[in-house]
């Protein structure tokens, strides 16, 4: 049973590989031909139209499919040299044989090295079109042909033919496709054809204006053609230049059957120029967005990784304030039975004085350490929400009897329940804004304003003193907010006058 299942597998895949070589040939065949009769029709010269395209199809395509198939790639293009050699028997195609053999070990070389990145695979395209080229110059240096137009109809056939072949690989093999499940059914399918009918609006307009324009408009018909490759370019990256591209010189090609052998040679340089400028902008806009999307997810890492230490900040301060509410909150208490034992073991006047002083010290020291740890944690927030905290804090700072007139406006229209962490930062940055203004600002009336909506908006505002901008960031609790504030993205301004002092936070949501 096994051997069977092994010969049938080893017969699976002869057939796939036969089947996929006589496919092979037969499109190659079919191809050569038709780009051969477009290449004769545009240049006018049956030796010249096959190094055009055939040639460059020829080369395009085996540096992108595995050796296996080489074979059927020469084997149909010799066909269709036999072939043309017996219609065309007053024409030597002894020149054309020896390039075609001659590029198989230039192929090898370069197939080699054809991987990594798109810019290296463009950078290997360039120097493969220019060795590719030198080497035909120097099969045909022997004929009668120039060699500047040689050297321009390889470069250009090349330039064309080759990123287009590349371009085709990309998107059917090198793209990631979803599998057409029974899940897809739910989900639907978006496509977008704005700027493809741009584009072949576009491309209907550049023939227009091409076949009956006059003469003297050509040029400005060309920066007509940049325009859909620019557009193309901006939206899908190095892909789009290339299609673009691809569709504009065939474009130009397709309008040429007027021009004269001066006019070919400017319209050769024309698609060799507008390839290059087109794979620079594709690949220019590529790597931008390419440094965007790491820029990005090194921006959403950063993020993530400072929620994280702010949580463990949090972690750690609500230990601490645990384990010293604890062991302070214990000592105090031992302290102050302590004094009362003394008092009722000794009545005198000295002992009752002084067991009254340690017990005095004592409640300050508890007092002292509730304020310390309230501002190293602020436990109120497990209780309550923040906009009853706020008003909480208020009252702690008793400013009521300092004549400072507080008041806090809230917004929350939808209701938004801010997370844990944003709270604690709000409270925090109004803790430390009060606590500046009762100190140096000497102020009469103080506003908070909370807005919640897609982020958050704080705004401090008091009528005091005011102070020197430029100096404010030298201590520790400005400075501090702020340093906070850009930990979690936001964005803190401070505005400050004779009048009185704005702080401004914006912080995403």
């Amino acid at each position: 049973m096994w051997n069977w299942q092994i010969y049938f597998v080893r017969n699976n895949k002869k057939t796939s590989f036969l089947f996929t070589a006589v496919y092979t040939c037969f499109f190659i065949f079919c191809s050569y031909f038709c780009l051969w009769a477009i290449s004769d029709f545009l240049l006018g010269n049956e030796i010249l139209a096959l190094l055009f395209l055939p040639f460059s199809l020829r080369q395009s395509i085996l540096l992108h499919i595995p050796k296996n198939f080489w074979f059927s790639v020469y084997f149909a293009e010799w066909i269709c040299l036999f072939l043309i050699q017996i219609e065309l028997s007053y024409v030597d195609f002894y020149l054309l044989y020896i390039s075609s053999l001659i590029s198989i070990p230039v192929l090898i070389f370069f197939y080699s090295n054809y991987y990594g990145s798109v810019y290296r695979v463009f950078l290997v395209q360039f120097v493969f079109i220019l060795l590719q080229a030198l080497v035909n110059i120097l099969i045909f240096s022997f004929s009668d042909y120039s060699l500047f137009l040689l050297f321009i109809i390889n470069i250009t056939g090349l330039s064309l033919v080759l990123p287009a072949i590349y371009l085709l690989k990309a998107y059917l093999i090198q793209r990631y496709w979803i599998p057409l499940t029974v899940d897809l059914i739910h989900n639907p399918i978006e496509f977008s054809v704005r700027y493809i009918l741009f584009y072949l609006i576009s491309y209907v307009i550049n023939i227009y204006m091409q076949l009956h324009l006059p003469e003297e408009f050509y040029r400005f018909a060309l920066f007509c053609l940049a325009t859909p490759v620019i557009l193309l370019a901006f939206q899908y990256g190095w892909q789009g230049a290339l299609f673009g591209t691809t569709l504009n010189s065939i474009a130009l090609i397709s309008t040429a059957y007027h021009f004269t052998s001066l006019a070919i040679i400017d319209l050769l340089l024309s698609i060799i120029m507008q390839t290059i400028m087109g794979i620079f902008l594709g690949l220019a806009i590529q790597y931008l967005r390419d440094l965007n999307s790491s820029l990005s997810i090194e921006l959403k890492r950063n993020k993530q990784l400072t929620h994280q230490l702010i949580s463990t900040e949090e972690s750690i301060r609500k230990d601490i304030s645990r384990d010293l509410h604890d062991e302070v909150g214990q000592n105090i208490t031992a302290i102050r039975t302590q004094a009362l034992i003394l008092k009722r073991v000794d009545s005198s006047l000295a002992a009752n004085q002084a067991a009254t002083t340690i017990e005095q010290l004592s409640l300050n020291i508890y007092d002292t350490t509730k304020a310390l740890l309230n501002r190293i944690r602020p436990k109120i927030l497990d209780d309550l929400e923040l906009k009853q905290a706020l008003r909480q804090l208020f009252l702690e700072l008793d400013l009521s009897n300092d004549k400072i007139q507080a008041e806090l406006y809230w917004e929350n229209k939808m209701n938004i329940k801010l997370p844990h962490l944003l709270e604690i930062t709000l409270y925090r940055i109004c803790q430390e804004g009060l606590n500046n203004i009762i100190k140096y600002a000497g102020a009469r009336k103080i506003i908070i304003d909370v807005k919640i909506t897609d982020n958050i908006r704080l705004l401090i505002q008091d009528d005091g003193r005011g102070f020197d901008t430029t100096q404010i960031f030298n201590g520790f609790g400005l400075r501090g907010m702020r340093e906070r504030v850009q930990i979690l993205g936001g964005e803190f301004e401070i505005h400050s006058s004779t009048k009185g002092t704005v702080i401004l936070i914006n912080l995403p949501y």
